[in-house]
């Protein structure tokens, strides 16, 4: 029993306005959670309401990360300086490692409706900050899906069982969508180096319930321990989360608006790169 994650800290979002005006809940990246390394972001962006999200993100830059958005209802549409581009609907994610420099923008397809989705950002290594950068569209028939004893993961990063999520990453993370039935368990080997968290975005669950349970309520993130085993238990009828883990960097993080690095000056480098228009060269 003492290989289960207990909680080490949790925390709830913390509503922004980002991009040309979408209201935003930011779960990591607030003045209530930095990071958990190499987890530099994670916003939710869930609304009915047309004018929440209608002004998108317009073009802007990024070095230094990877970005990756799940659209669980709704469609966006992808334009980047590398000539990449599509729609991103119902269970896509699209997975695009800035690297050295692009310019991308991510606007709404739609004028109506429910948009709910999320956007992630992994600081790359020091070693892998100025790569060329890579894009991947994900659709929900690339990503496997393991069912069963309560319990519906949609693999989009790492392995669960014998499945394997599509993503190629630069950086060893997991990144499971959950659905978890009431008293269902989702059990999870990880590596104890690994930093791990979840996300409830919809009921409520009872993390570490054979040790030390807790209910953790929707619009919660629960940050575990370093140990060896996930443990998460269905509380509501229908609970849903996010579960990531990945290794840390153990590097300095140095924020700049759009661009994560590992100094001050390779920040300010950086905004000179992209004013002067060679960022994305």
């Amino acid at each position: 029993m003492d290989d289960i994650c207990r909680i080490k800290n949790e925390v709830n979002g913390f509503s922004v306005v980002d991009g040309a005006g979408v209201k935003l809940n930011r779960i990591i990246g607030s003045p209530r959670l930095d990071h958990i390394d190499p987890f530099v972001l994670l916003d939710e962006f869930k609304s009915d309401n047309a004018d929440d999200y209608i002004r998108g993100f317009p073009t802007h830059p990024h070095r230094g990360i990877e970005t990756i958005t799940l659209m669980i209802k709704g469609s966006f549409r992808h334009k980047d300086s590398k000539g990449n581009g599509g729609v991103l609907t119902d269970g896509c994610v699209q997975w695009m490692t800035a690297g050295r420099g692009i310019l991308h923008s991510e606007m709404p397809d739609q004028k109506e409706g429910l948009l709910w989705g999320y956007q992630l950002w992994l600081s790359l290594p020091a070693k892998d900050k100025m790569i060329d950068p890579r894009y991947q569209h994900l659709s929900p028939d690339m990503m496997p899906e393991y069912r069963g004893e309560g319990l519906k993961l949609s693999l989009i990063s790492g392995k669960f069982e014998t499945l394997e999520g599509p993503a190629k990453n630069w950086v060893k993370s997991n990144y499971f969508n959950i659905g978890i039935e009431k008293d269902a368990v989702f059990k999870f080997e990880i590596d104890k180096n690994m930093n791990s968290f979840c996300y409830i975005h919809t009921g409520y669950v009872i993390i570490a319930p054979s040790v030390k349970p807790k209910k953790v309520a929707q619009g919660n993130l629960v940050e575990f321990e370093n140990k060896t085993i996930i443990e998460i238990q269905g509380g509501s009828e229908n609970a849903g989360l996010l579960f990531l883990s990945g290794y840390p960097n153990n590097e300095p993080i140095v924020k700049g608006g759009p661009f994560v690095m590992n100094t001050e000056q390779e920040i300010e480098q950086a905004f000179m790169d992209y004013h002067n228009g060679v960022l994305q060269i």
